[in-house]
């Protein structure tokens, strides 16, 4: 395998951007194809990428020999069957979340990649970012003592109508766009799995025959009571709360993008609140390079896809009680 690992985009969504910039945001990594569904949309991309290599069909770029993977940034309802035949092809993979829709493709994606002996990765950028790393830490720890609360919105206002996450046949809807943040972010940091969630409430608000935005309360076997909010039509503080029985945790933004600049949180223990920054930090290049390393050096993923599976049983779960209501 070449010294960088050259990877073929299927699709040309904005998230692309975030891996293709100049100077390269890899020194592992470069997106050399950009994959598109027609030659109308080969022409757009053309000329926002002009330097790359563009094809009208993304099985032209799953057929490349040269290409080592294949990052699938296409609408949530094309993902499974695209990444399959990128696995297929013997391509490792990064998929955008919700890397799919059902947890019994999560389960045929990965035995298929343990199969074809490929990487299969979902693109949890966020879990890179310095700051949920350091709070990971915190939890692990057991500062906080038992947790008893958790609390989160992440919400924005989504006014495309045109826009895949409005389409319900695209794998539309908060559910599976923002709130997957949430599921994540309970698995991730503070280590609560679906087997651990013993009862959900869920309520939802439809337009354009999708969950525009959608509330649920869970509560784990140890008693912690989780409350989510998430939404395509509502501005949010996209704050987030953990409440244990020795400490709380603030957090202003669990989702730092590059932009933002400096993060922080702050936690309320024996007296003076404490706050701990953190310097500016793009937890995108911080994946794509995590992600090169373990398909160049045969590492394992740094996400691994048991959390995409444990992630998509529990969304299933909250769908269905969403669905009762």
């Amino acid at each position: 395998m070449a010294e960088k690992l050259k990877i073929g985009a299927l699709g040309n969504s904005k998230m692309l951007r975030r891996f293709i910039q100049s100077p390269e945001i890899s020194s592992l990594a470069t997106i050399d194809v950009i994959a598109t569904r027609s030659e109308d949309s080969a022409l757009i991309a053309r000329k926002n990428y002009p330097d790359r290599i563009i094809c009208n069909s993304y099985e032209a770029a799953i057929e490349m020999k040269d290409l080592d993977a294949i990052y699938i940034c296409l609408p949530a309802g094309l993902h499974f069957s695209w990444a399959k035949k990128a696995i297929e092809a013997g391509k490792s993979v990064l998929i955008e979340k919700p890397a799919v829709l059902e947890s019994q493709d999560a389960i045929i994606l990965d035995e298929l990649a343990k199969a074809k002996q490929v990487l299969l990765m979902e693109s949890w950028w966020y879990r890179f970012h310095p700051l949920v790393e350091s709070l990971r830490k915190l939890i692990t720890s057991g500062c906080l003592g038992n947790i008893r609360h958790i609390s989160s919105s992440f919400s924005y206002v989504n006014p495309d109508v045109n826009d895949s996450r409005w389409q319900a046949e695209l794998g539309g809807g908060a559910l599976y766009d923002m709130f997957s943040y949430h599921v994540d972010f309970l698995n991730y940091v503070l280590g609560i799995r679906n087997q651990n969630i013993e009862l959900i409430q869920a309520f939802a608000r439809y337009q354009h025959g999708v969950d525009a935005c959608i509330s649920a309360e869970l509560i784990t076997d140890n008693g912690a009571v989780c409350h989510f909010v998430a939404g395509l039509d509502r501005p949010s503080l996209c704050k987030t709360f953990i409440i244990g029985e020795t400490g709380s945790v603030e957090i202003p933004h669990l989702r730092i993008l590059p932009e933002f600049g400096e993060s922080r949180y702050i936690l309320y223990k024996d007296g003076e609140p404490q706050v701990t920054s953190f310097e500016g930090a793009d937890a995108y290049a911080l994946m794509f390079n995590q992600f090169a390393s373990a398909c160049l050096y045969s590492e394992p993923s740094p996400v691994p896809f048991l959390d995409t599976i444990n992630n998509t049983q529990l969304l299933e779960r909250i769908q269905t009680a969403r669905d009762e209501n």
